[in-house]
């Protein structure tokens, strides 16, 4: 098939989760010999970026959406959610006409919600399959985020941006000839916003270097590693709650316990906290190799939706994951059998001091994770149920 896909961001360099499940998509579809054309925001010119180039055509459009205080309060006599403004761009839109004007395309393929817009005007004015995939249901994101807030004014707009992208969500996933969300969860709040939304899910997946075995044996000891990229807002919340309120229970029950921060964007206050007892790793090129020197990962995620790729990653390198549930919404794996689930400050502390003094008990969540990551989150697989959801869409349209 001859494939369009349009992207928020250009995929490369895997920094994040959010390149990392787009990327793989791109990668995999392109191995099955389906030709790719990606059109892609482009916020700053990457150096590296030729992995991505390999297996597609790449079309990027400069832009910005960095957050911007005037524009939010512009944002108020708006009825658009700012989160979905931050996305517009006429110069994308006149390189898409151009893109469609000179190439024939089987389906589109359209990454995150706030590109949908773009995917329904080829559907309007191309008559062409649309496939969205939502890598989060934004809505509940916004939702979880204004009830963990606690500032009247913030959480008040919040609450109005909330209402905002949920009615847009609605309205604009129900004219996709499928949706693809990552976990059951997904699915279900996306039908409550609107029965009428056609929708699969197709979880995220891992790549296989991940399974291969272990260029690390000596663990750090007591070492606890939080990973992620901080510019999104659920895991800054997420890293500020385990500082505040997790980290000094388990220091109390462990004192030579040692958290090591891992990831871009790590805030200038929580860059001052480095010493002994809290290092901050920042980048690192590979997570790989960084992640597997850890006893253990945490996420302690308050916010969010989808799947966090951070924890199938870790269950196929074999480290022990504590999570919050919302943390590990989505994914197969059992508490106490793949992983150590906890919601409370105190609860958390507990799960993270049980696991770093209980080796067997490291080694049997690590084995378990391993056998379901191998099971049911390979890339390959994946790529896979897209195409079938490709045609499926394709098949729509025709009989419209």
């Amino acid at each position: 098939m001859n494939i369009l896909q349009l992207s928020p961001q250009v995929p490369y360099p895997l920094t994040d989760g959010g390149k990392v499940g787009i990327f793989n998509i791109t990668k995999h579809l392109a191995k099955r010999g389906h030709q790719i054309t990606m059109l892609a925001l482009e916020q700053t010119r990457a150096e590296e970026r030729k992995p991505l180039e390999d297996v597609c055509e790449l079309v990027t459009v400069p832009h910005s959406n960095k957050n911007n205080v005037f524009a939010a309060l512009k944002n108020l006599f708006s009825d658009m959610s700012y989160n979905i403004q931050k996305y517009v761009s006429p110069l994308y839109l006149d390189s898409l006409r151009n893109i469609l004007a000179s190439q024939t395309f089987d389906v589109v393929h359209v990454d995150h919600l706030h590109m949908s817009p773009y995917g329904v005007y080829c559907k309007q004015q191309f008559g062409l399959p649309i496939v969205l995939r939502e890598h989060n249901v934004e809505s509940a994101i916004l939702e979880r985020y204004a009830e963990n807030n606690h500032t009247p004014v913030f959480r008040q707009w919040l609450d109005m941006q909330a209402r905002r992208i949920r009615a847009f969500e609605a309205k604009m996933t129900a004219q996709f000839d499928m949706c693809c969300t990552i976990t059951e969860n997904d699915t279900l709040r996306l039908r409550q916003l609107n029965p009428n939304v056609k929708t699969h899910t197709i979880p995220a997946g891992v790549e296989e270097r991940y399974f291969e075995s272990p260029s690390v044996q000596d663990k750090l000891p007591s070492s606890i590693a939080l990973v992620g990229n901080f510019a999104w807002l659920p895991n800054k919340d997420a890293l500020m709650w385990f500082l505040s309120g997790i980290f000094p229970k388990i220091q109390q029950e462990q004192p030579d316990s040692v958290l090591h921060i891992i990831g871009k964007n790590i805030p200038p206050n929580v860059q001052q906290m480095n010493s002994r007892q809290i290092v901050i790793r920042g980048f690192v090129p590979d997570i790989k190799d960084e992640l597997q020197r850890y006893e253990l990962a945490v996420v302690p995620l308050r916010i969010g939706g989808g799947m966090r790729l951070k924890i199938v990653e870790s269950f196929a390198m074999g480290v022990p994951v504590v999570s919050t549930s919302i943390g590990c919404e989505g994914i197969l794996g059992k508490d106490n059998e793949h992983l150590l689930v906890a919601d409370t400050e105190q609860q958390f502390a507990s799960q993270v001091v049980r696991l770093l003094r209980n080796s067997p008990l490291r080694k049997k969540l690590a084995e378990n994770a391993y056998r379901l990551a191998v099971s049911h989150y390979r890339w390959e697989r994946i790529a896979e149920e897209f195409e079938k959801v490709y045609l499926q869409a394709r098949k729509a349209v025709v009989q419209e």
